[in-house]
């Protein structure tokens, strides 16, 4: 029982954030099951890729309602990242637990420090390096020649760090694409469903997938991510970023450096 609850109450957090930043919600999902429900390294990456595919569904669906959606974009980046995420999992299941902790660890720290620059950025200097608001002018034919490319990336990490993609995705969009904070959102969700589908098809292969906990987590997981993406289109978006960053330099470090010994 106390095992459930734990699970629900991850999915419910983990659903949350994905909602409200466009991401999977694996960079919750990983550490979490680690330290709180004691998986083992592989394991905890597999399943939080079972799990994301219901959270970012669930997510997904208030962005869709609001408009904010490009589904052309979608499709380029999910061709890319369907083929990221086999080469990522294939990958993590030859590398040893121990190696696999610190690396998600030292992403975690990265990604946190880069969104709390543009925090900084916004609030000192006025901008965001990340948070625009209208998009820019790209010529037509940029999002399709850069897409696959993107999605290739974000895939890679997928599959290897047990995350759905979007904390590279979703930057990226806005950065290369010139799409709105809130527009790069909704599609990152949409295509963390197939990258999430491929890389826990090869996990799930190699026994990597705790399917007793997939059910609970994903119930959770989807309760936070549909009142995530909701809040999403209401809350200051740099407030948002600047809270995740800081709660991802604490798990990041926490992994960097950790304190039971990985299996």
């Amino acid at each position: 029982m106390r095992q459930t609850v734990s699970a629900i109450g991850i999915g419910i957090v983990a659903g949350l954030f994905s909602g409200l930043l466009g991401v999977g919600g694996g960079v919750l999902l990983v550490p979490a099951m680690v330290l709180l429900l004691h998986y083992s390294q592989h394991r905890a990456h597999g399943t939080s890729l079972a799990v994301i595919l219901f959270v970012a569904v669930a997510g997904l669906s208030g962005y869709i309602r609001a408009g904010q959606i490009s589904w052309p974009i979608a499709g380029g980046l999910a061709v890319g990242g369907i083929l990221g995420a086999v080469l990522g999992a294939r990958l993590a299941g030859k590398l040893p637990a121990a190696t696999l902790r610190r690396v998600f660890g030292a992403f975690l720290i990265l990604v946190a420090l880069r969104m709390l620059y543009d925090v900084a950025g916004a609030l000192v200097w006025g901008h965001s390096a990340v948070a625009a608001e209208n998009g820019l002018a790209m010529a037509d034919e940029w999002p399709a020649l850069v897409s696959p490319g993107i999605g290739l990336v974000a895939g890679i990490l997928s599959g290897l760090l047990g995350v759905g993609g979007g904390i590279i995705l979703v930057p990226a969009m806005v950065l290369l694409l010139g799409l709105s904070q809130t527009m790069a959102q909704g599609i990152s969700l949409a295509v963390i469903i197939p990258t999430a589908i491929s890389g826990a098809v090869v996990h799930y292969r190699q026994g990597n997938i705790q399917l007793r906990d997939v059910l609970w987590l994903a119930v959770g997981g989807v309760a936070g991510g549909l009142g995530g993406s909701e809040l999403a289109l209401v809350l200051p978006v740099l407030a948002l970023r600047g809270l995740f960053g800081v709660l991802m330099v604490v798990v990041g470090i926490s992994m960097v450096l950790p304190k039971q010994r990985a299996t």
